[in-house]
């Protein structure tokens, strides 16, 4: 069996007569030579691409070890039970079965095949009787349970933490047939979402999960209703530690809450950032004023911050198809923040007297995507379809919400000719978090891209400085499967409902054209290579298991 690990290029696993060679290219580093910088890149981020199939490898040894115990103790069992329906001379032969397999007796039931495997493995790991049977336990799940998402790890698409976590969305499920149809669901949408997280593995499985195994998800929820609670634990002679468990609308909302009135402090206040939201969740819970800690004489927040007007300002979003909320679907909805919610969940919030539910007519895109006033900035349905069908800022690796994120034109906007610049369109729109939108905007090098395929799917494409590209799909694709599909209509200036300026004589081209510019090319040299990628995927097919 020969692997090509997912993202390193050159690199392989081969598992040939028992003996594994993994071999990775690496790039010249220590020769004196100047290695290329997305060699350096690729290799310093992706190297370790091995160690999911090597524990694919130990999960499958361990596998194997409890099936033999399974076995042994299967067939000693079944004799135990001839030996009872035996007529003959029954006290002889039992009292032989004691004597020669006498470790399969009542005791069995307490020293199970799993507990046994895991003794021997912990013995020579030199770990924990309980870490052992984690070890064991997840080996089965990756074995039997989930084998396609396990495969995903043997293949390098996943890595052990990320696998993990796509395991534990699935622990609820108990129809062997729906977690079947899980597991294939999920394997495949993990393999096409392109660029992972942890996060994003996490929202890609909780929505199958939600959708295939609504009662699963129903007394999961009736469960965990019995965890609410509020604990005080003392951390030491002058702190403790107040922990308040509720859903996970409320938390978020809590959450949304503190860090609203911790807002209100000014940019000298000098406690920390946790300091300060300490200070906010006890003025809250005690409708006391917050106050920031500043010495300028000048600062507003010094005499106090009116939490209960802070708060006022919170909201949540939840995004949810209609049919889910009138009950003719299980689609799961998705809540800004947390991730895929079920359907009924989302009936739940909507019910709530604090919640107000809004139609976002995705039919309004086709009249107009932008305001009438001002062809930069989108309309609300726009805004709002663009927030929801991302879920989270697109630059790889982050998981900064939507609704706290900017929603960037991917490319730029032209504001002095909008007709030459990037659409107020959600094909061009997309939400990026502060930090990442300002990296993008002011930092040499970095290109984003959006593409949306033949089948209205929705990529984005971010580019680092060395030349590495990263692709990923749009988070919540489930959810809004048509937004792709809606046709763009970018023939009159971006949108604006404003004529598109004559084209000007040549001239030498400012900074922001010539950038602009740059990034075009870039794009269009990225795109083509992506056509190229992916006919070779096509061409090579799956990995020769």
């Amino acid at each position: 069996m020969s692997v090509t690990l997912e993202g390193q290029a050159g690199a392989t696993v081969t598992v040939e007569d028992g003996v594994i060679d993994i071999r990775i290219v690496t790039p010249a580093v220590s020769d004196g030579t100047d290695a290329d910088e997305a060699a350096l890149l690729v290799f310093a981020a992706r190297a370790d691409s091995f160690q999911g199939f090597i524990l694919w490898q130990r999960y499958a040894a361990a596998h194997k070890l409890w099936q033999r115990k399974v076995a042994r103790v299967s067939t000693a069992l079944d004799d135990q039970e001839d030996l009872r329906d035996d007529q003959g001379d029954v006290l002889d032969d039992r009292g032989d079965l004691r004597e020669d397999q006498g470790e399969y007796d009542v005791f069995t039931r307490v020293y199970d095949p799993l507990c046994q495997t895991a003794a021997s493995y912990a013995t020579v790991a030199g770990v924990k009787q309980f870490t052992a049977e984690l070890f064991i336990d997840r080996a089965i799940s990756c074995m039997e349970r989930v084998p396609a998402v396990g495969s995903l790890m043997r293949d390098g698409v996943l890595i052990p933490l990320w696998f993990h976590a796509a395991l534990e969305q699935t622990e609820a499920v108990t129809d062997e047939e729906v977690l079947a149809v899980i597991d294939a669901e999920a394997a495949l949408a993990l393999r096409e979402a392109g660029h992972l997280s942890k996060t994003r593995v996490i929202e890609i499985v909780q929505a199958i999960v939600a959708e295939h195994d609504p009662e699963a998800a129903r007394v999961a929820r009736e469960t965990a209703k019995v965890g609410k609670r509020v604990v005080v634990e003392p951390v030491d002679a002058d702190l403790a530690e107040l922990k308040v468990t509720a859903s996970v609308e409320d938390t978020t909302l809590a959450l949304n809450s503190i860090n609203s009135v911790m807002a209100g402090a000014c940019s000298k206040d000098p406690r920390t950032t946790q300091e300060r939201r300490s200070a906010a969740a006890i003025a809250l819970l005690t409708g006391a004023l917050f106050t920031c800690e500043c010495d300028d004489p000048e600062c507003e927040a010094r005499g106090g911050v009116d939490a209960a007007a802070q708060c006022a300002k919170v909201v949540l979003h939840a995004i949810v198809r209609r049919e889910s909320l009138t009950g003719e679907s299980d689609t799961p909805a998705y809540l800004d923040g947390h991730g895929p919610i079920s359907a009924e969940h989302a009936r739940d919030i909507a019910a709530r007297s604090d919640t107000t539910v809004r139609d976002l007519d995705l039919g309004e895109l086709l009249d107009r995507t932008s305001q009438p006033s001002d062809g930069y900035r989108p309309t609300a349905a726009c805004a709002v379809a663009v927030r929801a069908v991302h879920g989270r800022c697109t630059h790889p690796g982050c998981d900064m919400p939507a609704w706290k994120c900017d929603l960037d034109h991917v490319v730029e906007y032209d504001h002095d000719n909008p007709g030459a610049g990037g659409a107020t369109c959600p094909c061009n729109l997309n939400p990026k978090c502060r930090f990442h939108h300002g990296l993008k905007t002011h930092v040499a090098g970095w290109v984003d891209d959006q593409i949306v395929d033949a089948n209205g799917v929705i990529w984005t494409e971010v580019s680092t400085p060395e030349g590495v590209t990263v692709r990923s799909r749009a988070l919540n694709g489930w959810l809004l499967p048509e937004l792709g599909l809606i046709p763009c209509r970018h023939d009159d200036a971006a949108g604006s409902g404003r004529p598109v300026a004559e084209p000007e004589p040549q001239r030498r081209l400012t900074r922001a054209a010539a950038k602009h510019r740059y990034r075009m090319q870039i794009r269009a040299a990225n795109r083509r290579n992506g056509v190229v990628r992916r006919a070779a995927v096509v061409a090579a097919g799956e990995p020769p298991f």
